[in-house]
């Protein structure tokens, strides 16, 4: 009979043990985590994991005496939303110690709050369990679907050469088309729909101009490997280190091509300079584009990628899109590596999404004619999507655009943000306009150093509602009114 009510005795301890749990901080560091049993004037007794462990009150810093971990999560989690509701580092360590101490659930909300807050959160998108791919965070079903390249069909994600093939034999297994009465073969039984009108004024895609400069293309398609990748040298310019297994003669013009990227980096950002020194840029280039996809596993539509955590740029030597190279890819990936290195770290992380992909696309819509980057020309097929836009209505409003999340980018947003962001550089308004809106941007490009930049920040900052809806006006008569031709130089 003692023997149960020992054991019965044990097991009410042991759980009373596990709804509360005293922390003993000591002035060393450490701490001990358990239930204390006894304290004196000298000394305090916790019953720890490992057994009774007796501390001397001149070590201790600090006790902290926890109720159940739900409650003390309760109340830490009030705390938190008093005092630091927007602090995305208060969130996930509150996460972190739920996590510790088996609440898995309110962990989860507390990282996913983190990830709402910063984007870029390294901690807890891992927590969460998302990979980084392209420095951009997916959950491990989307990262399967992006980093494989997948598309839809019939309700299910495929591979691009899948879906052509059930698409062919979808074709070869339907039935033929009966002739019409007339005895024509192949012709429809019933009325062609009528065309659908197009929007009055709305604009056709211009033709595509020839290139404004003498950029030579042809060594694009040498893809020579001088060596495998892991073995590949690097080669150092004034401004960035590459490593490359392309031919050395091409390493050595990438450098000199970058360097001349770096300056125009120098020239737009000359106002948020830190102080210092910056450090020299990394920059991977394979071979070939189907190196760099077995490599990095990425899929056929990836041209590069930056990473954040190791300031690196990624990219492979060869043509790139419909009329893309390497320069585009490096010239968009290398400014968010400039950028990174401009706000510092958790300043890239703050930094609206709309801001750091517009100035990348600027820059990736360059001209590079072996001399000199010429930076202000117009990117025609960008342009042209927004010119369709306004005339059919279906713009994004840009109240929508400065809440869309990364991954929920896509090229017309790219659009958008690059128009609104050459609107602020190059806007024929007059002056005291275009530098109170070029202010507004500094503003918040600056805010981002300090903390993350909210929507709220934005339309504040820009005179509340009514400014931020007298910028819009202003950006879509820009859109309207702006040439293909446009070049800045000429102003």
């Amino acid at each position: 009979m003692r023997l149960r009510y020992a054991l019965i005795l044990a097991a009410v301890l042991g759980a009373l043990a596990s709804a509360r749990a005293d922390v003993i901080h000591l002035v060393d560091g450490g701490k001990h985590r358990g239930t204390i049993i006894k304290e004196t004037r000298r000394k305090v007794v916790i019953e720890t994991a490992v057994g009774p462990v007796t501390v001397s009150r001149d070590d201790i810093v600090e006790i902290v005496r926890e109720q159940d971990p739900r409650s003390e999560f309760l109340r830490r989690l009030k705390k938190l939303r008093e005092k630091t509701p927007d602090d995305a580092d208060a969130w996930f360590e509150l996460g972190r110690w739920a996590s510790e101490r088996g609440l898995e659930r309110d962990a989860r909300r507390c990282h996913r709050r983190a990830v709402k807050l910063d984007a870029f959160h390294e901690g807890a998108h891992r927590a969460l369990g998302h990979k980084l791919y392209q420095g951009r965070w997916y959950t491990p079903a989307d990262y399967e679907r992006v980093s494989r390249g997948l598309v839809r069909h019939d309700g299910r994600w495929v591979t691009p050469e899948e879906k052509a093939r059930l698409e062919r034999e979808k074709t070869s297994a339907a039935p033929p088309v009966p002739a019409s009465s007339s005895g024509s073969a192949g012709r429809a039984l019933r009325p062609a729909a009528p065309r659908r009108p197009t929007p009055a004024g709305a604009p056709r895609a211009p033709r595509k101009a020839a290139p404004a400069s003498g950029e030579d293309t042809a060594w694009y398609r040498d893809n020579t490997k001088v060596c495998e990748f892991a073995d590949a040298p690097v080669y150092e310019s004034k401004h960035y280190e590459i490593k490359t297994n392309v031919k050395p003669e091409y390493a050595e013009r990438y450098g000199r091509m970058m360097d001349r990227y770096y300056r125009r980096f120098l020239k737009v950002f000359r106002d948020f300079l830190p102080k210092g020194e910056l450090p020299k840029g990394t920059i991977w280039i394979y071979s070939s584009r189907a190196e760099f996809q077995r490599h990095e596993r990425v899929g056929p539509t990836t041209g590069g990628f930056y990473q954040t955590g190791l300031r690196r740029v990624t990219a492979f030597h060869g043509p790139f899109g419909n009329t893309g190279t390497t320069r585009e890819v490096l010239a968009h990936e290398g400014t968010h590596q400039f950028e990174d290195f401009v706000l510092g770290g958790r300043g890239f992380s703050n930094a609206p999404i709309w801001i750091l992909e517009g100035l990348a696309v600027l820059f990736e819509s360059a001209v590079y004619d072996g001399k000199e980057v010429i930076v202000g020309l117009v990117p025609r097929d960008r342009l042209a999507s927004l010119k369709r836009g306004l005339a059919a209505g279906t713009l994004i409003p840009l109240d929508r655009l400065i809440r869309t999340p990364q991954p929920s980018f896509t090229a017309y947003h790219y659009a958008h943000a690059w128009s609104l962001i050459y609107m602020i550089l190059y806007s024929s308004e007059s002056k005291a306009v275009r530098k109170k809106t070029q202010q507004w941007f500094a503003d918040l490009f600056m805010l981002s150093r300090t903390r993350r930049v909210t929507p709220e920040d934005v339309i504040e900052r820009c005179g509340g509602p009514e400014g931020f809806a007298a910028l819009e006006e202003r950006w879509k008569n820009f859109i309207r009114d702006l040439p293909y031709d446009y070049d800045p130089r000429r102003r």
